[in-house]
């Protein structure tokens, strides 16, 4: 008996050490850690979790200790359904599938009503993205924005292409209170201040505000998830949706967190652990590139294009006497003249094609302006459309390439330089993010640039220097891309760096800022611009604090792979001696591919003259 005894301690022990292991081993499964959303370790802090919710935890350290929310979930699973309290199982389903596979164990049946209702929504879910361009009008998106995207598995295919209307977005984004200006917004976004959580939207809502309202196109990515997996994220999905989230613009974002909750199915790391920043472009070029269960992760793409996008497409399929007609009925912004000749003296489907383009317009200027007029002149063009056949306009186009399929946003240059008077110089540039006037933006916003972090280190004969370093740089050259009225326009630009203060001095810098408004216009493949406003300077006590200066410049599109930039500016410092300075620069650009290009460079102050020509890699 004292034998007998013995041995069942002994396989007690023996068996309580195993599950411990076990159980220690489980705890740091990189799939338990995305249950969690653990960030990975870094030199500069330890693991823990992105959510500071505490209703998503059930152990009291569960956010730092993952063994300890491990225990915690096992023992409450294993609990007998409550009548008056909601089981774990209920809470986190997707805890509880995974639990289930791993230890083998199955739990007591609980009813879900909140769970069941989530899942008749999203029956045999596709899974994939939704990408939304640049928008210059919120900081926090000027280098796009992601979501989460779910489609009934048995109605992806006879959706409409640009409704979707049984889909659902799953948004993250920060909980900004309305009273928070500017300033207060930028710096608790990038320094923390700002929690965030996952909310979940029909997708038709969200492509009404950035397609129709924003004028962003819209890039589905749908991806090859088994139906396990994708079941599986829709039940974490559940579990996170209305949880409190850490967030930082630049890395606790929508990338790095809807990043996370994929690598939840995908053992691909989707974005670098040790980063300071994570755009949404990083996470998408990484899903382009995954392998998954031995096939592209990436199933394939899908545009749909901004209703600013849309009427230029539908403008540019009329004939040239339709267009001259759609010009004639509506002349100025608030005027409108249906029985104007070149109109009325059209086929009856030719005019039907007029007035779909002239409706299609109306709705981009009532969503981008706030102008009384807009629902009469809808109200009056869509009576007149009703009276009409249906039209024969072909209105297909070709997608722009995907952002995943452009030059990436980091950039390494290396150039020569020679500035009369002075020695041959090599010239290194890098910058992050995101891409100037000269980049293609056919994924991009238009007619602008997103410059920040670029910096410009100048080597010679005599060593080592700054040639400029520009924290943020950011253009929009709004432009009317048809000849129909639209609402005033301002072209802008601000920008804020250090740089040389003449090209004949190696060492001489300013701290700048301008901040310039102005006009542009699109003339072919041209586009002239002409911007004034002011100057900041750190050298007040030589030229001013704050001067007056203008730019004018022209940014011209050859092919789809060459493009020319020539930009003068000009200054007056009100009271000083040297009192005016003008500078000019000519900028061309050669795309060799996606990675890499050739650019040519020469600018002229009233000091020296540079030219340079050098290589530049894209990241």
């Amino acid at each position: 008996m004292r034998r007998l005894w013995l041995t069942a301690i002994l396989f007690s022990s023996f068996f309580s050490s195993s599950l411990h292991a076990n159980l220690t081993t489980l705890s740091q499964d990189s799939q338990w850690l995305s249950l969690l959303h653990f960030d990975r370790q870094t030199p500069f802090s330890s693991p823990r979790s992105a959510v500071i919710d505490d209703a998503f935890f059930l152990a009291e350290n569960g956010r730092s200790d993952p063994h300890a929310e491990l225990e915690a979930t096992l023992a409450a699973l294993r609990q007998s359904p409550s009548p008056t309290g909601q089981h774990a199982s209920c809470q986190f389903p997707a805890r509880a599938l995974w639990l289930s596979a791993k230890t083998g164990e199955q739990w007591q049946n609980a009813d879900c009503p909140d769970f069941s209702e989530w899942q008749s929504q999203h029956q045999e879910p596709d899974i994939g993205l939704m990408f939304a361009t640049g928008y210059l009008g919120n900081p926090a998106s000027f280098f796009g924005h992601v979501m989460l995207h779910s489609a009934p598995g048995n109605t992806a295919e006879l959706s409409s292409d640009s409704q979707h209307l049984l889909d659902t977005s799953l948004n993250f984004g920060a909980d900004v209170p309305s009273d928070d200006g500017m300033l207060a917004y930028m710096a608790k976004g990038l320094f923390g201040g700002y929690n965030a959580t996952f909310s979940n939207a029909s997708f038709y809502r969200n492509t009404t505000l950035y397609s129709e309202r924003e004028m962003r196109d819209l890039w589905h990515y749908q991806l090859n998830l088994t139906n396990d997996e994708a079941s599986l994220v829709m039940a974490h999905l559940f579990e996170i949706v209305g949880k409190d989230y850490e967030y930082l613009f630049l890395s606790q974002n929508c990338a790095s967190r809807i990043a996370r909750t994929l690598e939840l199915v995908i053992e691909e790391d989707l974005t670098p652990g040790f980063s300071p920043w994570v755009a949404p472009e990083d996470l998408l070029r990484a899903l382009s590139s995954t392998m998954h269960h031995g096939r592209p992760l990436l199933a394939k793409t899908r545009h749909i294009p901004s209703r600013r996008l849309i009427t230029q497409h539908e403008y540019a399929a009329l004939n040239d006497r339709q267009q001259r007609a759609a010009n004639a009925v509506w002349p100025s912004e608030n005027q409108l003249l249906m029985d104007a000749p070149e109109f009325s003296e059209l086929p009856a489907v030719q005019q039907s094609d007029v007035l779909d383009t002239l409706l299609s317009h109306a709705s981009f200027l009532r969503q981008t302006g706030d102008s009384n007029h807009f629902p009469e002149i809808e109200r009056q063009l869509l009576q007149a459309r009703l009276r009409l056949p249906q039209g024969n306009a072909d209105n297909s186009y070709t997608a722009p390439p995907a952002v995943h399929e452009v030059a990436p946003p980091g950039l390494v240059g290396i150039s020569g330089f020679h500035t009369s008077g002075s020695a041959n110089n090599l010239r290194v540039r890098f910058r992050p993010l995101q891409y100037d006037l000269l980049d293609t933006n056919q994924a991009r916003m238009p007619n602008s640039a997103v410059e920040i972090a670029n910096i410009e280190i100048n080597a010679d004969d005599q060593g080592v220097s700054l040639n400029r370093f520009d924290l943020f740089s950011i253009t929009n050259l709004h432009t009317n891309a048809i000849a129909l009225p639209t609402l005033p326009q301002t072209a802008w630009q601000i920008s804020a760096g250090i740089q040389r203060n003449r090209l004949s001095c190696r060492r001489c810098f300013d701290g700048v800022a301008n901040v310039l408004g102005g006009k542009s216009w699109a003339v072919g493949p041209h586009l002239p611009y002409a911007l004034g406003g002011v100057q900041l300077r750190t050298q007040r006590h030589y030229e001013g604090v704050a001067v007056p200066m203008i730019k004018a410049g022209i940014v011209s599109s050859w092919s789809s792979s060459q493009r020319t930039h020539i930009q003068l500016s000009h200054r007056r410092n009100v009271g000083y001696d040297d009192n005016q300075r003008t500078e000019w620069q000519l900028q061309h650009r050669i795309a060799l591919s996606t990675e890499w290009d050739i650019r040519f460079e020469l600018q002229r102050d009233q000091s020296a003259t540079e030219a340079g020509i050098g290589f530049s890699r894209y990241f």
